[in-house]
């Protein structure tokens, strides 16, 4: 437990991200490299939500709200991460991430947004840095200190390193913290507001938390006064005009949270959620003719593409896969729908159509990391090892594991015997080798 909660403290303080895909001119070297180490930290906790369409509705909110905010052209990145507990953080590089018990303890979306823009304003508005320049470099070493500590094995050892270590940072940085959190507030609910979503959202959500006992990880790196959530309350309320509704998107997202957490369907108002999780709990438990029902319902009242994505995916393990292909056709072909329609073609073997999908698609796109293992496997029953390798990599290096992602590389050039590829390889290889070197060189 002491590891858990010390490496939960460690993220509201430092970097983390899903991928580091090329140098932004934008953030510093020194920047990117922590974000760098923390993200396959993060990765190795295994908390990583594997879902897919929660890890890009995340993502995709985020850089939604991102346009809104006071630098746009400032690097980013988003994702979800599977714990029980109130908390969310940002990090240096832009690297947000929100957990789990964050999302299933909002009431709106609009609550949702409201953390994200909160965190998003921390990161244009260079709170990090301004801190580390407030301190004197003290911040590095509580990081060092808390690292530390959420390694050791010895429950009392790590308890000893962290106390040593932030006793004498604690109470500057949230005095530090509680001025830059009246600032991430007002830029985040105009974030709101320009984004149509309902400014009250992060006033309300803050006002929930104070006596959560739920929320302290997140109170502790957020501090929380009533004066505070008074002025964000008073601030918004001056606000009105015509806001979104929650999207169908959110709500089916934090309903299958919901049933995975607890085991059971979360009894909803609206028909179409109620028909879309009893669809999903009997596709979960493989009763796929009795999804189908349920699914066949909830298209007469409800035509997004959450339900479009989940009628495609029930139809394909039924065999059904023409229909199944229609339905994720019938969306607007994100990267979720690419990749469970993809993922189709691969139930019914259909190998060489789901390249054809997958590979362009990526090619395109940044896309996250199970999207690479999927093409990688695609190209594994193919027979194209040196395809398979070169995805395996690019997934690797999504986690920050770039030592990794060239051994990789270098068993794809074992194995092609295509020119172009090799040297395509080579690109890369050297890409990711002086990325390393320049990062050595920094203290």
């Amino acid at each position: 437990m002491i590891k858990r909660l010390l490496l939960m403290f460690f993220f509201s303080i430092n970097a983390n991200a899903l991928e580091v895909p090329e140098l932004q001119l934008t953030e510093s070297l020194q920047e990117q490299k922590e974000g760098n180490e923390f993200l396959q930290i993060i990765w190795n906790t295994n908390r990583v939500v594997a879902d897919v369409e929660t890890q890009v509705y995340l993502k995709l909110l985020g850089i939604e709200l991102t346009k809104y905010s006071e630098n746009p052209n400032k690097h980013f990145g988003f994702f979800m991460l599977d714990d029980n507990s109130i908390n969310a953080f940002a990090g240096s590089y832009g690297y947000i991430g929100v957990h789990t018990g964050m999302l299933l303890s909002s009431d709106s979306e609009a609550e949702l947004a409201g953390v994200l823009s909160h965190e998003i304003s921390h990161v244009t508005q260079n709170h990090l840095a301004r801190f580390g320049e407030k301190t004197d470099k003290q911040t590095y070493i509580m990081v060092a200190g808390m690292l530390a500590a959420a390694l050791v094995d010895n429950s009392n050892a790590s308890q000893a390193i962290a106390a040593s270590t932030v006793a004498g940072t604690a109470q500057q940085s949230i005095n530090f913290t509680r001025e830059h959190e009246w600032e991430a507030d007002r830029i985040g609910t105009k974030m709101l507001e320009k984004s149509s979503f309902d400014p009250k959202g992060m006033a309300h959500f803050f006002e929930k938390l104070k006596d959560d006992v739920n929320a302290q990880e997140f109170l502790r790196s957020h501090p929380l006064s009533i004066n505070r959530i008074s002025d964000a309350m008073q601030r918004s309320s001056r606000l009105n005009g015509e806001y979104r509704d929650d999207s169908f998107e959110y709500t089916t997202i934090k309903a299958r949270l919901y049933y995975h957490q607890y085991k059971r369907i979360k009894l909803e108002k609206e028909k179409d959620i109620t028909l879309y999780m009893q669809a999903y709990e009997a596709f979960d438990g493989q009763k796929y003719t009795i999804a189908k029902s349920y699914v066949d319902q909830l298209l007469l009242l409800n035509a997004q593409d959450a339900s479009y994505i989940l009628a495609g995916r029930i139809y394909s393990k039924l065999d059904k896969l023409d229909q199944a292909q229609q339905y994720f056709l019938n969306t607007e072909m994100g990267e979720s729908a690419v990749y469970y329609a993809v993922q189709a073609y691969l139930d019914n073997k259909q190998i060489q159509q789901g390249i054809r999908l997958l590979k362009p698609y990526l090619k395109q796109h940044s896309g996250i990391y199970q999207s690479h293992k999927l093409l990688s496997l695609l190209y594994v029953e193919n027979a194209q090892l040196d395809r398979a390798h070169i995805h395996n990599a690019e997934a690797l290096v999504l986690q920050g594991r770039f030592e990794k992602g060239i051994s990789r590389y270098e068993r794809a050039k074992t194995t092609t015997r295509s020119q172009d590829l090799f040297d395509v390889i080579n690109v890369k290889i050297e890409r990711l080798e002086n990325l390393i070197d320049l990062y050595k060189e920094l203290p």
